[in-house]
């Protein structure tokens, strides 16, 4: 990772994410004479931001490297792909030259360089780290051993830090964000693509985004606090909202950019589908479940960008930290520290709001759906979510566990539990099948970037795919 020629790369990067004339007026036209003290810092954080959304949702047509969601949905019994590089990438043939760690030099570097120069600002410093704790603790997820404490400095040869000391030094970074964020009333910032400054909406994903990366360490206890000041309203949710600019595809929702490429990539028969439609053997639909619109709303048809009406509408917005994962932290974590009572009434919580049908887009609200509330003898031995006589509390978590995997759906949460819970939770764990017959284990962890193996002395030789990552052994 040679971090001396990246500061000059992400001044342009920046400026063309963020499409902003005012970043380059008043500057000379020579691109040669440009410099970062030029412009003002808080114009790096849109396109930090944009880079940010790209790397989580997936931003071009099948063949871009590292589509870190639809890669995790693959391996999560969630996507089916079709055709060219996403009928590779489902079929488990990845090489460690289909990912890249292009997050150091399009998210981090800004982010630093802005928090650098806007100290007295404590809502662009909160902001920032944030950003910086999102995207690391993604790549720690998936990855494993990362560079971390080097990155993005004067070492050219970064150290591959643990990940579970990359997750403590994260939460020690989002407690700082949480601080500036409680000192920034009246503070004011240039622009905010995805919040537009508000710090409560701000300060609440610091709190839900604490809190997922407890539940990735197994620290239950921990995360059920932080989730208590988490995300509280579905308004709250940090989300992409696609932007319809005319004869401009990029900015359309990225599910509906990868399908203008091709048929490469749809929900298919795939175990997701299965659990939600009532014809299929092991739906979830019982006489508290109606999952008619949110199958329909969650069905993704390769055949045409234009025949998804659902959650790959061209302008469908697309989560990133929600107010639906925090209620689920809550009801999972407090099932395990709490109480049965706990976990029952936040996993209600959840079953209330999506019986307002707000999570659906006017196109599926009016289907049928219902989630009406389940009662304690709902999972008792022989009720209608414990059939098969496991222990109320195991029923409960089960039950739980496969709301997050349906909840979660084109997020990375669904990868990130399957890989966590079947070490030591294998009677809760979601049991989706593998893709292919050949194939004999489950994905543990993406394979490091080739870029970083042949550039940084200090990469360790690669573990592979089905090496389980420290924080899931």
């Amino acid at each position: 990772m040679k971090s001396i020629y990246i500061k000059y790369v992400f001044v342009f990067t920046t400026i063309l994410l963020s499409s902003c004339e005012s970043m380059v007026e008043n500057l000379n036209d020579n691109p040669n004479q440009l410099t970062l003290d030029a412009i003002d810092p808080g114009l790096f954080l849109n396109g930090a931001e944009i880079a940010n959304i790209n790397i989580h949702l997936g931003s071009t047509v099948s063949g871009q490297r590292g589509a870190l969601n639809r890669i995790g949905a693959y391996y999560s019994g969630q996507l089916v792909g079709f055709e060219q590089v996403d009928y590779e990438w489902y079929q488990y043939n990845v090489t460690n030259r289909t990912f890249n760690w292009d997050g150091y030099q399009s998210v981090i570097t800004p982010l630093r360089e802005m928090r650098g120069r806007t100290t007295e600002n404590p809502l662009y410093q909160g902001i920032s780290k944030i950003l910086e704790a999102h995207l690391m603790g993604t790549y720690a997820s998936l990855f494993g051993d990362i560079p971390y404490a080097e990155a993005v400095s004067d070492v050219e040869e970064p150290k591959f830090d643990d990940q579970r000391a990359i997750f403590d030094a994260l939460q020690i970074l989002l407690q700082d964000a949480i601080v500036d964020l409680e000192n920034a009333s009246g503070s004011v910032i240039i622009e905010d693509f995805i919040f537009d400054g508000n710090r409560i909406k701000w300060l609440e994903s610091a709190w839900t985004l604490k809190a997922r990366y407890y539940m990735h360490t197994k620290q239950y206890d921990l995360a059920y606090a932080a989730a208590q000041n988490g995300i509280s309203s579905n308004g709250n949710s940090m989300m992409f909202n696609p932007l319809d600019i005319p004869g401009e595809n990029t900015t359309k929702n990225k599910f509906y950019i990868v399908l203008s490429g091709g048929p490469n990539t749809g929900t298919g028969n795939s175990y997701l589908i299965q659990l939600l439609d009532n014809a299929s053997g092991i739906s979830r639909n019982n006489a508290k479940t109606d999952e008619t619109a949110r199958l329909g709303y969650y069905t993704i048809d390769p055949s045409s960008p234009n025949a998804n009406l659902g959650i790959a509408h061209e302008l469908e917005p697309q989560p990133l930290i929600t107010y639906q994962e925090n209620l689920l932290i809550l009801a999972e974590a407090g099932a395990r520290t709490q109480s049965f009572a706990t976990g029952l009434v936040h996993l209600n919580g959840l079953r209330s709001f999506l019986n307002t049908g707000a999570f659906l887009n006017s196109n599926f609200s009016t289907e049928p759906y219902s989630y009406d509330a389940y009662v304690a003898s709902d999972f008792d031995a022989g009720g209608m979510e414990n059939m098969d006589n496991i222990n109320p509390d195991r029923a409960l978590l089960r039950e739980i566990i496969e709301e997050r995997y349906i909840s979660g759906f084109t997020t990375l949460m669904p990868f990130d539990d399957a890989r966590r819970l079947k070490k030591s939770d294998m009677d809760v764990a979601v049991p989706f099948p593998l893709n292919v017959p050949t194939a004999t284990q489950n994905v543990e962890r993406f394979l490091y970037p080739e870029d970083e193996i042949l550039s940084n002395l200090m990469a360790p030789v690669d573990p592979g795919l089905y090496s389980a990552t420290e924080v899931n052994q």
